[in-house]
Order: C-alpha cells, then structure tokens, then sequence
C-alpha cells in the first residue's frame, strides 16, 4: 500500500499539470466585459488564415468576422481578429484557451484593439471574449466556452465557477443583458 506521503505527491503533480495545461486571465463577469471593452459585436465567421510573425518565432491565426449587428463601439462590416497559435505548413503552435473559430459560426465577440495592428482585434480575456450562438438541447442558445482557462481573481473580488460550455440563455435575453450592463450604448 503506497504511503501518504506518495499519495499526497501525486496528487500534487497531478494538479500541477492540470495547472500548467491552462492559461491564467483574470476573471470577469459578462458584464464586466461590456462595461469595460470598446467593441462588441455579433457576428459569422467567413474565413480563418494562420501565419507566422515577422521574425518567424509565433505563428498567429488571422479571423475575418461578418459584422450582422454592431452592440457597442463603431467597427466596418467585417472585424479582423488575431488570436495566438494555429498552424503554418505542417509546423502548429497552440495556445490553451484561445477562441476558436469554425467557420461559418454565429458569434458575440468582445473585442479590444490588437496593440501591435491598427485595424485588427483581440478577444478579451482570450475564449472568454467569444459567445457562441448556435443550437443546444434544441434550442437557440449563447455558450461560452472556456476550456484551457483558468481564472485568476482580481483582488477583492470571488471568482464564480465557470462550467464550459457556460449556458448564458436565449441569444435576444443574452444581447439586451450585454447592452443593458454597458449602458445600452451604442
């Protein structure tokens, strides 16, 4: 019968490498995120190209998204959003707890500028910036999924548990909640 003390260890490494498969953000709520971020909008995913930076060190997953209904903040018809990872001539990077984009997807994007591009986006807090519209236990539903995320809370605050897929309701009571936490303002 192996000891406490080899128990006890395993469990900590067991832990520790369920740690390490996650990437940390700090938590916030949905409506958190439209208070605070300048761009929110729905829309369907037209295509996705992967590509390696300029020093060929990152490769980078460019997504073009067809803007169907601008919540908050002023944006063209398409959005261009960057996120870390993907793969470039048989070469892949991945990074947990990116959004992932299929195309063809209805999508919430919360959208904050990309620092190193002008005219192209970042999801906030990484797969927690993107609300997925599609059809679940049928019926039309937002999800969010943040698989590869662990959440740090900031101080003071309690990080609430974040079951993925995270049911966040009907898309038309999950829109008005967004726009209602950031003012209805468009």
């Amino acid at each position: 019968m192996p000891s406490t003390l080899f128990r006890v260890t395993a469990v900590v490494l067991a832990l520790l490498s369920f740690v390490a498969s996650a990437t940390v953000v700090v938590y916030e709520t949905i409506d958190d995120m439209a208070r605070r971020v300048p761009v929110i909008v729905r829309g369907k995913v037209t295509r996705s190209v992967a590509g390696w930076d300029d020093h060929k060190r990152r490769i980078w997953t460019w997504t073009e998204v067809m803007v169907s209904e601008s919540i908050k903040g002023k944006t063209g018809a398409v959005v261009l959003v960057k996120q870390p990872g993907g793969e470039v001539d048989g070469i892949g990077q991945a990074v947990a707890g990116t959004a992932r984009f299929v195309e063809g997807e209805d999508c919430v994007l919360f959208l904050e500028p990309a620092p190193d591009e002008p005219t192209t986006f970042r999801t906030t807090g990484l797969s927690a910036g993107k609300v997925l519209i599609a059809d679940w236990r049928g019926q039309s539903a937002a999800l969010r999924n943040t698989d590869g995320i662990s959440f740090a809370a900031p101080t003071g605050k309690k990080v609430e548990l974040v079951r993925s897929p995270e049911f966040l309701g009907a898309p038309a009571d999950f829109i008005a909640r967004v726009r209602a936490a950031q003012g209805g303002a468009q």
